[in-house]
């Protein structure tokens, strides 16, 4: 790869009539090390300027052989865990486009780096939303996602209400 670089040290400038512009061969061994580092200070400037998503209180909605609460009210703020309490994992679909300014913090509702609608849950463990804005959602579970037409549950809902200032 070829970068053009501008250079104000004048022992290192060549007589190019006063042009200070270089051409300069860089290795593959160079492009992957500056490939990497812009990334790292992208991500690095990207976390520096999220807001604190320090939930201001946790739910938690329990699979079993069924949801537990099936309708849960909440806050804006509050995190929503679905925690899975079966011996094998189950798959949840919420029923709404989720965005990233509808969201303050998640856990599992993400695939490639962006936010997903969708996520399975393993034994023993959950996964979770922060709402950034009132309203509602609603979700399905299936308890084995393998079998979508027999293993779905009713449709849960939780209905997120802004908090008196």
């Amino acid at each position: 790869m070829v970068w053009l670089w501008t250079c104000r040290d004048a022992a290192k400038r060549t007589d190019t009539g006063g042009d200070d512009r270089r051409i300069i061969q860089t290795s593959p061994y160079e492009n992957r090390s500056a490939g990497l580092l812009i990334g790292v200070g992208l991500l690095a400037s990207c976390a520096a300027a999220s807001p604190d998503t320090t939930p201001l209180q946790t739910h938690y909605i329990h699979i079993q052989d069924a949801v537990n609460p099936q309708r849960l009210y909440v806050h804006v703020g509050d995190e929503v865990r679905w925690q899975n309490l079966r011996s094998e994992p189950v798959k949840i679909s919420l029923l709404g486009h989720l965005s990233g300014s509808g969201v303050s913090c998640q856990t599992g509702f993400s695939r490639f780096g962006s936010l997903d609608d969708t996520a399975t849950i393993p034994p023993n463990a959950y996964v979770s939303l922060c709402f950034a804005r009132a309203g509602s959602i609603q979700y399905n579970v299936w308890l084995k996602p393998e079998d979508p037409l027999r293993s779905m549950i009713p449709t849960a809902k939780i209905v997120i209400s802004a908090r008196a200032t």
